[in-house]
């Protein structure tokens, strides 16, 4: 679903979580993607680490923040509330420590897509890991009629979806 058309049909044929696994890694080796920095590679900010996403970013994002003792960075969304690839760009360009984004594949209020294209070439200008918060909206992968609202959901470094919830 959020990969090659290779993989999507051989889990739906199959169903086979490590063969799946397999698949997807295949995959993203086939697109070549640059390697993210870890931890490891970084050098500590100043001063504290942040993660970036919207003020419509599910609660759990700043919930996770806490736990994590890092910074939250609010970047704003577009007219429809998205993260947008250059709203985030500005905000990289100008916040130290920021590790990670969090963009949404469908919020939790109003079912917002975030500009996940757009975020993932900038998490790529700026060796920012990607994750694309799709627990809500993110089962609409499967639909053919609202697919092309998720383009760029598999260049994301992890993602979540719980399908349960459509």
């Amino acid at each position: 679903l959020a990969g090659s058309d290779r993989v999507g049909r051989e889990l739906a044929s199959r169903g086979q979580s490590e063969k799946g696994r397999r698949l997807r890694a295949d995959a993203i080796g086939e697109q070549q993607r640059p390697r993210r920095q870890t931890a490891t590679d970084r050098v500590e900010p100043e001063g504290r680490w942040r993660l970036a996403c919207t003020s419509d970013a599910h609660s759990s994002i700043r919930a996770a923040a806490r736990v994590m003792d890092v910074d939250v960075v609010e970047v704003p969304g577009d007219g429809l509330g998205r993260l947008t690839g250059e709203r985030l760009d500005d905000v990289l360009r100008d916040t130290p420590g920021v590790f990670a984004v969090v963009s949404s594949a469908g919020t939790t209020n109003s079912g917002v897509v975030d500009d996940l294209a757009g975020v993932a070439d900038a998490c790529e200008r700026h060796g920012v890991w990607l994750h694309v918060d799709g627990a809500y909206g993110g089962a609409g992968l499967a639909a053919p009629s609202v697919r092309h609202l998720f383009a760029g959901i598999e260049r994301a470094d992890s993602f979540i979806v719980d399908p349960h919830k459509w």
